[in-house]
């Protein structure tokens, strides 16, 4: 799937260099042909993330596209549905076709990030030189209709699960200093972390610092051991109040009351992790 993304993305290039050689209708078009009465009807994701609505390196993204008719499909040569994806757009190869229906495929690498959700734009498929598709002897109208942003198929592509990282200092975006704490900070359950970050995001600091101290008391939260190995196992992308922002689910060392050490799953912000060196 990795090679069929590169090529894919290789085919992109060399569709925008022949539209400029050969003008709007180049070969990023279907040979002209009998129109057909099958139109898309639509596009869906039937994909799903593994954890959290967040895809994850090495996922994979699912289109199916639905047609008007339930005639079967006749493909010739690579075909793709062009979607957005952060700030860019990508294409996902068609990889099967049976009556009234054609599926797509992308598979998600290191450093995708759609904090929104992917989309697909208004447009049209989009053909390799020389292929096609067709019902019976007509070419199938390739007009996509638009697949809004879904926040059910974020992605948060910046590592894989397993992948060893070290938590961070926060940037500037959590202020620990307000909370008299050093380092990161990470709660047990998702649950227990998400009111500290509305908190913080909200600008009340003193709510933030609050929440968090009854949860280090009762031992569900705990400052996280700066530039110590851990393990990144998920990650959840949401938004509040129009602000999106990212946790991240990392099993490694933490400090509770008494700076007692703990290891347990910590939720924190992505803005906590950082690669090893």
């Amino acid at each position: 799937m990795r090679r069929a993304a590169a090529a894919a993305v290789a085919v992109l290039a060399l569709f925008a260099l022949s539209a400029c050689e050969d003008g709007a209708e180049g070969p990023t078009s279907p040979e002209p042909g009998a129109p057909s009465n099958a139109l898309i009807d639509r596009v869906e994701i039937v994909s799903e993330p593994a954890a959290n609505g967040t895809y994850l390196d090495g996922e994979e993204l699912v289109f199916a596209v639905l047609l008007t008719s339930g005639e079967a499909v006749e493909t010739t040569g690579e075909v793709f549905l062009i979607f957005d994806l952060g700030l860019a757009s990508q294409p996902a190869a068609l990889a099967a076709s049976e009556a009234g229906r054609l599926e797509f495929r992308y598979e998600f690498r290191r450093g995708d990030y759609d904090g929104d959700g992917v989309s697909v734009p208004e447009g049209e498929l989009m053909f390799a030189p020389g292929a096609t598709l067709r019902i019976g002897n007509a070419d199938l109208d390739a007009s996509v209709r638009e697949l809004a942003a879904d926040p059910g198929h974020r992605v948060f592509a910046r590592y894989s699960q397993g992948e060893s990282l070290l938590f961070d200092t926060m940037l500037d975006r959590f202020p620990l200093d307000s909370l008299g704490l050093e380092g990161a900070i990470g709660c047990a359950e998702i649950e227990d972390f998400v009111p500290i970050v509305e908190a913080v995001l909200e600008g009340n600091a003193a709510g933030a610092a609050t929440l968090f101290q009854l949860g280090w008391q009762t031992g569900g939260c705990a400052t996280l051991t700066q530039d110590m190995p851990a393990i990144f196992l998920s990650a959840a992308i949401a938004e509040h109040r129009d602000e999106i922002y990212e946790l991240v689910l990392a099993y490694g060392p933490g400090a509770g009351p008494g700076g007692q050490e703990t290891t347990t799953n910590w939720w924190t912000l992505g803005d906590f992790l950082a690669e090893p060196p």
